[in-house]
């Protein structure tokens, strides 16, 4: 394996071996087929699109602009002459995680701004309360003012979290 001459390593082994060398391994998946989501998700980008003005478009699994890149934006408001990307979490684990995996997806699309929104449970207050400060620079706009300025069909002036 260390020499790179190992065809096939089963997962457990990686783990194991990662795990002995205090290396943590992410495991990476993409559908395949038609995109699934998970009911909790499903409401919650719902709960969002009932708040928006009537003029702006709202479109789900939009992939980022990167031919055969695989990621997508959960989903993409869209307003005149601007786009503000969502991405949807009905429950945080890896704060640092979804940071990062949500700042790549934003640089690599060249999105100015992003929403991140996750569902409105004490579970995911008190991730966002203890992350709080990493999260302020990151995410300026306060949720309720985006929600404001979506609801009267304006873009928000910054990335936000905006918890339903």
């Amino acid at each position: 394996m260390e020499n790179g001459r190992a065809r096939r390593v089963p997962y457990e082994t990686l783990a194991v071996t990662a795990a002995v060398l205090g290396l943590d391994l992410p495991l990476r998946t993409f559908p395949a087929g038609e995109p699934i989501r998970d009911a909790a998700q499903v409401a919650l980008l719902g709960r969002l699109r009932t708040m928006l003005g009537p003029e702006l478009r709202w479109r789900t699994e939009v992939p980022l602009a990167i031919p055969g890149d695989r990621r997508a934006w959960d989903a993409v408001i869209e307003g005149r002459g601007w786009r503000v990307p969502v991405d949807a979490e009905s429950r945080l684990r890896d704060v640092q995680a979804f940071s990062r995996r949500l700042a790549l997806k934003q640089r690599d699309d060249r999105s100015e701004s992003v929403i991140l929104l996750v569902a409105d449970t004490r579970h995911n207050r008190h991730v966002l309360r203890l992350a709080g400060p990493d999260l302020a620079a990151t995410f300026p706009t306060p949720g309720r003012q985006a929600i404001a300025k979506l609801s009267n069909g304006e873009r928000p002036p910054g990335s936000a979290i905006i918890l339903l």
